[in-house]
C-alpha cells in the first residue's frame, strides 16, 4: 500500500467514491460525505497535503482528509478535523484504515499540529490513542451533537499538544454537517 496526496483532476472520482462507499451503511446515504469533501476543497481550512488516499496495485481503496479546524473559532492553525475516512468494502478489516490513520497522524504531527478531532466509533480511535475530548475541555457545541459524548475524540500530535486549546467544536462551518 502506498499513501500519496489527491490529485486536482482526481477531485469528482474521489468525491464519487467517497459517496459510493457512505451510501451503503446504515448511518449515511453518501450524500453528507460527498458534499462535505467538496465542501472542505473550498474552504480556507483545506490543506492538499492531507488529502489523502491509499493506493493497492494502482487502485484506490482508501481516501481520508485532515482539515483545519477552529476550535470557539481560534486554534485553527493548531488543530485539525478526521473527516471524512473512506475505505472500499472489499478492503475494509484488513488494515487499510489503520495504514491511513498511522500515516496521517505521523505526517500531522511533522506538519507541527497540536491535535486531531474526530467524531466516530470511540472503540475504533481509541487504539491510535485518541480520548473523549471533553477529557482536553473541547465540547460539540449543541447546534451538532454527536450521538453520544464518547463519540467526539481528541488527539493529542505532541507532549501536551492540546494543554490549552479548549472550547467549543461547531461542525455548522460546513454546510454539508448543519443539521
Amino acid at each position: 500500500m502506498k499513501i500519496r496526496p489527491v490529485k486536482k483532476e482526481e477531485y469528482r472520482y474521489i468525491e464519487d467514491f467517497v459517496y459510493e462507499i457512505f451510501r451503503n451503511t446504515t448511518f449515511s446515504d453518501g450524500v453528507i460525505e460527498k458534499a462535505l469533501v467538496k465542501e472542505i476543497r473550498e474552504k480556507p481550512y483545506y490543506i492538499s497535503q492531507l488529502d489523502l488516499v491509499v493506493e493497492k496495485e494502482g487502485r484506490i481503496i482508501g481516501h481520508y482528509i485532515l482539515s483545519k479546524l477552529p476550535i470557539s473559532h481560534s486554534h485553527e492553525h493548531e488543530i485539525l478535523m478526521l473527516s471524512p475516512v473512506s475505505v472500499v468494502k472489499d478492503k475494509q478489516q484488513q488494515g487499510v484504515g489503520t495504514f491511513m490513520l498511522e500515516e496521517g497522524i505521523t505526517l500531522a504531527a511533522e506538519m507541527g499540529f497540536k491535535g486531531i478531532i474526530v467524531e466516530g466509533d470511540p472503540l475504533y480511535y481509541q487504539r491510535f490513542g485518541f480520548r473523549t475530548s471533553t477529557e482536553f475541555g473541547i465540547y460539540a457545541s449543541e447546534k451538532n451533537l454527536p450521538p453520544s459524548e464518547e463519540n467526539l475524540m481528541a488527539l493529542e500530535l505532541c507532549e501536551k499538544g492540546l494543554e490549552n486549546i479548549s472550547g467549543e467544536v461547531d461542525y455548522s462551518i460546513y454546510r454539508a454537517l448543519r443539521h
